[in-house]
């Protein structure tokens, strides 16, 4: 079985862009957005997933917000959802 990375930490620098107000909310937008994107398509997350060529949890930490999304997972799921970056974001 291969073994797994150790999880990234973020630099101690950059702990206060992270807390944000703006980062939070960016954070819950493209929750809320990827969320309403699959569920009014009636997919599951592993659905959504695979049309976004992604492993389920790395799916699933962007949907819950736990994760800072990087511009490859961004245009993935733009991809899947056959959307504009727009559309992953809600208000």
């Amino acid at each position: 079985m291969p073994r797994r990375a150790p999880p990234r930490t973020r630099k101690r620098a950059r702990l206060p862009q992270y807390e944000s107000q703006a980062y939070r909310r960016l954070l819950r937008q493209l929750a809320s957005g990827v969320r309403a994107q699959r569920t009014g398509r009636g997919w599951t997350q592993e659905e959504a997933a695979h049309r976004a060529d992604m492993i389920l949890r790395q799916y699933q930490r962007l949907e819950s917000g736990e994760v800072n999304a990087t511009l490859t997972s961004l245009a993935r799921l733009c991809d899947g959802f056959g959307v504009g970056i727009h559309d992953l974001f809600v208000r």
